[in-house]
C-alpha cells in the first residue's frame, strides 16, 4: 500500500510537470525598428499570458511566460547588442516558467506589448516594443540683433509668459514591402523547356531583375530565395508574414502539350478554378512540396476555413486590384493568354492578410516564348510592367 500510494504521488507529479511545459517558446526574434524602437517577438505554439516586469540596478525587463518551457531553437539562440538593448538572456528559474530577461541602458524606456493570434501556418506572437524616450527639445538661441528697449518699472503683477509650442515633426514615411517568390528551386527544377532550359533559374533571375527596379523605386523588397535552392511552399507563405509583406507575388513558367499555346497570365487565389486549366496549373504546383517527401499539398482544416471567409475579406479584392494592374500593363509590353486574370487554388496564395498574386510569364512549352524568357531584355520589359502594376497599385489604396 505505501509504494502504490507513492507510485500515484509520483505519476501526478509527472502529469503537473507535463502539463506546465505544454507550451513551448518556438523561437524569439530582436530587431530594430523606427528610429529609437526595438521590438522583441516571442513565437509560441499555444496562447500565452507573461507577465512582464522590471528590475532597477542594473536596467532589466523581465518576461516571465507561465506554464512554458524553451524549444531546442529557443535555447540555441543568442543575441548581441540591437539597438539600446543590451542582450538577451533565458533561463527556468521556477519549474514551469520560462523566462526571458532583456539587458537595458536605462530604467525610463517606455514599453508596450500584446499578444497576436496565429494566421495560417503561424504559431501565437508575442510582442513588446520598448522605445527610448525623446529627450526635450531646447530651441536654439536667436541670432537676430539685440534691439534695446526703454526700461519700463516693474509692475507687482506677475507676468507669465506661455512657451510656443513646438513644431510636430511627422514620422518619415514606411517603406511597403514586397516579397518576390522564385518559383520552385534546388531539387524541384518545375517545368523544363524543349531546348533544355529550367523554369527556377527563369523565375530567380526574374525576381532579381525585378527586385532591383522596385528598390530603385522607393520600395522594400524581400526574396523567397535568392539561391538555387528548394524551399516548401508554406515555408514561402511564412517568409512573408516574418516580413510583414504588403504585397506578394509569386514568379512562374507555364507548360503544355500544345506546343502553339503561348501568353502570359496572373493568378488569384479561390476555391473554384476559373477554368480547367487553371485547376490543373494548381495541382501541379501545389505537389511541389512531394518531390522531398513532404506532402504538403492538402489544405488542413484550419486553412480551409479561413479560405471559405476569405471572399469576405478585403485581401482578395485587393489580390483581384493588382491583378488588374498587372493585366493592363503587361498587354502593353507581351501577349497575354485569353482572360489573363485567372483563380485556382494555389497553396502558395493562401496567405489571408496577405494580398497574393502568381505571374506564369509565358510557356517554356512554347519555342518562341522559352527564347524570349533567356534574354535579359525581355525579362527586364516584364519587371518594368510589375512594377508599374505596384505603383499604380499603391496609389490607388493612398487616395
Amino acid at each position: 500500500m505505501k509504494w502504490g500510494f507513492w507510485g500515484i504521488l509520483f505519476c501526478g507529479i509527472f502529469m503537473l510537470i507535463g502539463k506546465a511545459f505544454a507550451i513551448e517558446i518556438a523561437e524569439m526574434r530582436l530587431a530594430e525598428g523606427a528610429p529609437g524602437s526595438v521590438r522583441f517577438v516571442a513565437e509560441l505554439t499555444e496562447e500565452n499570458n507573461p507577465k512582464v516586469s522590471r528590475l532597477e540596478n542594473p536596467a532589466r525587463l523581465v518576461i516571465d511566460f507561465p506554464e512554458a518551457t524553451f524549444s531546442k531553437k529557443a535555447k540555441a539562440q543568442q543575441f548581441g547588442k540591437t539597438g539600446f538593448v543590451g542582450g538577451v538572456r533565458t533561463g527556468m528559474p521556477l519549474a514551469g516558467t520560462a523566462r526571458v530577461v532583456l539587458d537595458l541602458p536605462k530604467s525610463s524606456l517606455t514599453e508596450k506589448h500584446f499578444l497576436l493570434k496565429p494566421q495560417v501556418g503561424q504559431n501565437w506572437r508575442f510582442v513588446l516594443d520598448l522605445f527610448d524616450n525623446v529627450p526635450e527639445i531646447i530651441p536654439a538661441p536667436s541670432k537676430a540683433p539685440v534691439v534695446t528697449k526703454e526700461i519700463r518699472p516693474i509692475t507687482t503683477q506677475a507676468t507669465v509668459s506661455t512657451p510656443t509650442p513646438l513644431p510636430v515633426v511627422p514620422p518619415p514615411p514606411q517603406k511597403r514591402i514586397i516579397v518576390l517568390d522564385a518559383g520552385h528551386g534546388g531539387q524541384d527544377p518545375g517545368a523544363i523547356s524543349r531546348s533544355g532550359h529550367y523554369e527556377k533559374d527563369i523565375t530567380l533571375n526574374m525576381a532579381r531583375e525585378t527586385k532591383a527596379l522596385l528598390e530603385k523605386a522607393g520600395f522594400k523588397v524581400v526574396l523567397t530565395r535568392d539561391k538555387d535552392i528548394f524551399i516548401p511552399l508554406r515555408g514561402r507563405i511564412k517568409k512573408a508574414h516574418e516580413a510583414n509583406a504588403d504585397l506578394f507575388i509569386s514568379i512562374h513558367a507555364d507548360s503544355a502539350k500544345n506546343p502553339s499555346a503561348r501568353g502570359l497570365s496572373i493568378y488569384t487565389i479561390s476555391e473554384r478554378a476559373s477554368d480547367a486549366e487553371a485547376a490543373a496549373l494548381a495541382e501541379r504546383e501545389n505537389k511541389a512540396d512531394i518531390i522531398l517527401g513532404m506532402d504538403l499539398s492538402d489544405v488542413d482544416p484550419l486553412a480551409g476555413n479561413v479560405l471559405l471567409d476569405l471572399a469576405k475579406t478585403d485581401t482578395m479584392n485587393k489580390s483581384a486590384q493588382y491583378a488588374k494592374y498587372v493585366v493592363r500593363e503587361m498587354k502593353k509590353t507581351v501577349q497575354l493568354v485569353p482572360n489573363a486574370h485567372r483563380m485556382a487554388g494555389f497553396v502558395v496564395l493562401k496567405s489571408p492578410n496577405i494580398p497574393s498574386v502568381l505571374v506564369e510569364l509565358g510557356y517554356l512549352s512554347n519555342k518562341t516564348e522559352d527564347k524570349n524568357l533567356q534574354k535579359k531584355s525581355y525579362r527586364q520589359d516584364l519587371a518594368e510592367a510589375l512594377v508599374r502594376a505596384v505603383k499604380a497599385y499603391f496609389a490607388d489604396l493612398a487616395e
